[in-house]
């Protein structure tokens, strides 16, 4: 049994006049035995209540002491004395306070229990207001990181064209591919996205990978790994480094692959220690 129970169900006035059951009666005196505020609480309502108990017997004293008058005429004057009217009249000022002191008991107790929902509320909206910025600011990394992987490959795509117009005169094993597809890959983030889509056609020797380095963390170099659907490791070498924007390139010769999902894995190495920074779904596939 705690205060709120007991409020609420105003089990102090109720003891007092003896509207209380007899288990809870006696659960109610275990309680306020070992509590100050409540026995203070209930030695305030009997007093309150013997006060009225005592007044209305002094009325009733004065009321049997006095003759009775015999009226001449039958006036409502007459028949109630107007000492009976005062007593009335105090009677129901005593009940106009007692209803007042319980109205204003119960007025406080919902006071209460409003300002603690107005804080609530208070917090709940903080919070949703907290979730609202994160989630800003977490789109504008996003935009900011895709903007940056479009530039870089349009770039790329632009030096493979000056390279390839520079070497058109170079022929036999030793001339490089030029020309070869470019796909960007995407980090797991949260819920995992679909896997990138990688389709090679019977002209493209080899194909490159754009993988952005989104963990902002500082590493003496990176290495990465490609494990096959049944989580097999088919390549995975170290030393690679970010160019200006922070991403990764890896070219692969397009038979080196069979089509199927893959997951190429990121890792940065500090002190001795390989950290993951990243999981990049793709799927190849071959076009007829």
């Amino acid at each position: 049994m705690n205060h709120e129970y007991i409020n609420q169900f105003n089990l102090i006035d109720r003891y007092v006049l003896g509207k209380l059951g007899a288990d809870e009666a006696q659960e109610f005196e275990k309680h306020f035995i070992d509590c100050p505020e409540c026995v203070e609480q209930l030695q305030v309502t009997r007093s309150f209540v013997g006060d009225l108990k005592e007044l209305a017997i002094q009325e009733t004293l004065v009321s049997s002491n006095k003759p009775t008058p015999l009226p001449r005429r039958w006036e409502l004057g007459q028949l109630v004395p107007r000492r009976s009217w005062a007593a009335i009249a105090f009677g129901c000022l005593v009940l106009a306070g007692v209803f007042g002191f319980f109205g204003v008991r119960r007025l406080n107790r919902l006071e209460g229990e409003l300002r603690q929902a107005r804080e609530e509320t208070s917090a709940i909206n903080q919070q949703y207001q907290r979730g609202l910025e994160t989630a800003a600011a977490s789109e504008k990394e996003h935009q900011e990181a895709k903007q940056q992987l479009t530039q870089r490959l349009e770039e790329l795509e632009k030096k493979l064209k000056t390279e390839g117009a520079t070497n058109q005169s170079v022929r036999g094993s030793d001339a490089p591919d030029v020309n070869f597809p470019i796909f960007a890959l995407v980090s797991i983030r949260g819920q995992a996205p679909s896997p990138v889509e990688i389709t090679l056609s019977a002209s493209n020797s080899r194909f490159a990978l754009s993988i952005p380095v989104e963990d902002t963390r500082v590493f003496t170099t990176y290495r990465v790994t490609i494990n096959d659907y049944q989580a097999k490791t088919v390549w995975q070498r170290d030393g690679f480094r970010p160019d200006a924007y922070h991403s990764l390139s890896l070219s692969l010769k397009s038979s080196f692959l069979l089509p199927g999902n893959y997951d190429l894995k990121v890792e940065g190495l500090t002190s001795n220690q390989w950290n993951t920074v990243g999981n990049y779904p793709f799927r190849i596939a071959r076009r007829r």
